[in-house]
């Protein structure tokens, strides 16, 4: 028998973490060496242990699950990641693709289906669910898409918009002057066809780009 791939699971809620926990260790085929319950506990275990596979919750603190698959990724080439969420917005979902993630599964998805995804991304494969798959064809079949006309710095700044931060609070956050991010607003709406501010928080909660509390 070839030898188990060394797993390394970040999952924030206790419960759920030790369920999959206990699934991985009953699978011979993986190895768990470690698991963490939020994003820099996540970085630091990888990092000291290289796994073969990061099975990791996109919704994490400390750090967000995204950025710490996206560190893994460009940091530790050798590690695949299969993202594991709730969270199936368009803006999450086109993220992860940006970033080069390896595969994504959604919570409410049978073990198997997961059992699955591992097996094919640590083999070197990829691993897609019907969701992210139309979520990204819905993206490339609209030319107003935000990925297609935002640019990072405009989604950023979105983000913080629909969570109600002031103009002169997004410019202290990124360094910008208050007529600059009221700039970039204008220009958003712009690009997006939009015509208040409430047209552009609401497309925001729908595309994910926030969730209200």
């Amino acid at each position: 028998m070839e030898k188990p791939w060394r797993t390394i699971l970040v999952e924030d809620q206790a419960l759920l973490r030790n369920v999959l926990a206990k699934a991985i260790r009953l699978d011979q085929r993986f190895e768990l060496v470690a698991d963490a319950e939020d994003g820099l506990e996540g970085k630091r275990v990888c990092e000291e242990l290289v796994p073969d596979l990061l099975i990791t919750d996109i919704h994490l603190p400390g750090m967000d699950g995204v950025e710490l698959a996206a560190w893994v990724i460009k940091a530790l080439p050798s590690v695949r990641v299969l993202a594991l969420t709730n969270m199936k917005d368009p803006f999450t979902l086109n993220r992860l693709q940006e970033i080069g993630i390896h595969g994504y599964v959604e919570k409410d998805q049978p073990l198997e289906i997961l059992e699955e995804a591992m097996v094919e991304i640590a083999s070197g494969h990829t691993y897609f669910t019907a969701t992210i798959m139309s979520s990204q064809a819905r993206l490339s079949d609209d030319p107003k898409a935000f990925s297609k006309v935002l640019s990072a710095r405009d989604q950023e700044i979105l983000c913080l918009v629909a969570q109600g931060e002031t103009s002169k609070v997004i410019g202290e956050r990124l360094e910008l002057s208050r007529r600059s991010v009221e700039t970039y607003r204008y220009r958003i709406m712009k690009k997006l066809g939009l015509k208040s501010s409430a047209e552009l928080v609401d497309y925001a909660y729908k595309n994910g780009f926030t969730r209200p509390e």
